[in-house]
């Protein structure tokens, strides 16, 4: 005899795992560093936008791009985009970009930081194709 689980027993039944890093890292994608950056700026873009009270349409205008384009980028469907690109519509938003090249310390490997504009940052590594 089967006897139905209560939802208080599904509930007890769920295992959950905290994860580390990238959500990309943790699915398994193979450009996770890349896909991480390109979430960053996406996010950027996000509150440019909403900081500028613009609907889409006229965003989609200042980006060159269509409307549902610009509506399928703000879901997160970035993988037709370069990160330059998202860049440069950062800029056609009237964001400032800074790319900042330093040395890095003897005791680890070089790394790209996305810098939110809130001062947060994240350096899950970047995003450039040739790499």
């Amino acid at each position: 005899m089967n006897k139905k689980k209560s939802d208080q027993e599904k509930i007890a039944d769920i295992r959950v795992t905290v994860g580390s890093g990238s959500i990309y890292e943790q699915l398994r994608f193979k450009d996770h560093k890349e896909m991480e950056t390109k979430a960053i700026l996406v996010m950027e873009i996000t509150k440019a936008i909403k900081k500028k009270n613009l609907i889409q349409t006229e965003a989609a205008d200042i980006l060159g791009i269509s409307q549902p384009k610009l509506s399928s980028l703000l879901k997160g469907r970035f993988r037709g985009y370069s990160v330059e690109r998202l860049i440069h519509f950062l800029t056609e938003l009237g964001k400032d970009v800074d790319i900042v090249v330093r040395s890095k310390p003897r005791n680890r490997k070089a790394r790209v930081n996305v810098y939110h504009s809130n001062g947060n940052y994240s350096n899950m590594g970047i995003a450039a194709k040739g790499r």
